[in-house]
């Protein structure tokens, strides 16, 4: 009779590997959202054995995720708490703290006092007047700070400067709230990342922090503004000569951004307008994308108006990879054949010669052998010197919100994903018409046997670990 087969992983695994398993495990139990009670994590895995909970309360990397409510009366024991932190062992910490109308000064000075090893802080509040009560110098590790202030609610945000001061290494700053932007100029220069969520402030506050920021790589702006679109005088071109991708979201009092920023290496490019109009910023686009001639990716949604204004757009960015248009549903003409005759390789020359992903959704009117023809056109690379090199061929398409092709051109489209591995996707494809969207996805998976072995033994660790879980 052979011997049993040990089923704990803490047996036949070293340490380093089980910790990192653990830990992957604890991380997709927090993000997006906390699975299981906070106060069960990382306490969870204790239950399943003695070795289990040795194991857990002597590893620093599984008492580093922090998630509380600060508010009055939320917080069973200062005592607890600080025994969690004394777990982490001086390992950088990344909290998520609430603090509600009544804080709790005692749990938030308990937590502060380990501010020197913050490397990531959520901090959702309503106000600040705990603030002044607490010691806040000091963020000497702080690599991302996130607030989220009440909607409702003006606060008084300046309060926050103490920290964008003394965090010399903060690089990502991600804001929502209704009061003042100062605060995330104060150290600007260090910032690479950028989000910024704003409401009912001047749209040129948000210039002037993106001139305070010279040197973003990434810049998401969600701004709302319940007054009339009203033209804001340019006033002279702000360089982010690092800045690789720019997302706008909001009412078109952002047309400002787009005349304002001038970025060399911009190649990412996202707008999304939530109000309607005749001006929609086309020429302030136009005057944005002169200065980006590396530009790959551009999404526009409800953004644009005339189909003129597209094949402008496809005309003047010819190293385009990705392309995504979304019209407003009141659209019903914006892309018709002539879009897709731009886009139809031919064999003097076409347009993005580049692209690999195109994405169009509502205002489509286009005969299905328009849209077959410029298919067929890009599935292979044209034979003429001089694109070969430097073209592509379409590797996924999607046209939804429009009505489904014929059968026969939907078993054309089938067959040529079948051939040559397209993925299309969208209503246009949908032989059930009472579907949304359907998707034909024709793949190659290529897998040598080493990570075959090292994916099915994560999986099956990670398996057995859910399932012993689970059984408590």
């Amino acid at each position: 009779m052979g011997m049993k087969r040990p089923t704990d992983p803490l047996q036949v695994l070293p340490p380093e590997l089980v910790g990192e398993i653990f830990h992957l495990w604890l991380l997709d139990s927090i993000h997006p959202q906390t699975k299981y009670s906070y106060p069960r994590l990382p306490v969870l895995p204790c239950l399943v054995s003695k070795s289990w909970r040795n194991f857990v309360y002597t590893s620093p990397l599984l008492w580093t995720h922090v998630t509380i409510d600060a508010s009055q009366g939320t917080v069973a024991s200062l005592d607890a708490l600080r025994k969690r932190l004394e777990r982490s062992q001086g390992a950088p910490l990344f909290l998520d703290v609430n603090v509600g109308q009544q804080p709790d000064r005692d749990a938030l000075g308990v937590l502060f006092a380990e501010r020197s090893r913050f490397r990531q802080l959520t901090l959702r509040v309503i106000d600040l007047s705990w603030w002044d009560h607490i010691s806040m110098e000091g963020f000497t590790e702080l690599k991302k700070f996130t607030l989220h202030t009440a909607p409702q609610v003006p606060i008084h945000v300046d309060k926050l400067s103490t920290i964008f001061s003394s965090a010399p290494s903060l690089c990502s700053v991600n804001w929502h709230s209704t009061g003042e932007l100062g605060p995330v100029g104060v150290q600007g220069h260090q910032l690479r990342f950028l989000a910024l969520t704003v409401f009912r402030i001047p749209v040129t506050h948000v210039l002037e922090v993106l001139a305070a920021c010279p040197n973003l790589l990434n810049a998401a702006i969600r701004f709302q503004d319940a007054h009339g679109y009203i033209p804001t005088p340019l006033r002279g071109r702000i360089l982010l000569p690092e800045l690789r991708s720019l997302t706008l979201n909001g009412t078109r009092h952002l047309t400002c951004v787009l005349r304002s920023v001038q970025a060399p290496l911009l190649s990412c490019l996202g707008i999304h307008w939530h109000d309607t109009g005749r001006e929609t910023g086309l020429e302030a686009l136009q005057s944005l994308l002169a200065y980006s001639p590396h530009l790959e990716d551009i999404a526009l949604r409800n953004f644009l108006i005339t189909e003129d204004a597209l094949i402008s757009i496809i005309s003047t960015n010819k190293h385009l990879r990705r392309l995504t248009v979304v019209a407003a549903l009141c659209q019903t003409k914006l892309i018709t054949h002539r879009t897709f005759n731009v886009l139809t390789r031919e064999q003097r020359g076409y347009m993005l010669p580049r692209l690999e992903d195109l994405v169009f959704q509502n205002g489509l009117d286009v005969p299905d052998e328009d849209v077959l023809r410029m298919i067929k056109s890009r599935m292979s690379p044209p034979s003429h010197v001089g694109f070969r090199s430097r073209a592509s061929c379409l590797k996924c398409i999607c046209l939804d919100g429009c009505k489904p092709m014929a059968g026969t051109s939907i078993s054309s489209v089938e067959s040529i994903c079948q051939k040559s591995g397209l993925k299309a996707k969208g209503t246009f494809v949908s032989r059930n018409r009472k579907k949304k969207s359907t998707s034909i996805v024709v793949s190659i998976a290529v897998r040598t046997s080493y990570l075959a072995v090292l994916v099915g033994l994560g999986a099956g660790i990670l398996w057995v670990f859910k399932k012993l879980l689970g059984q408590r």
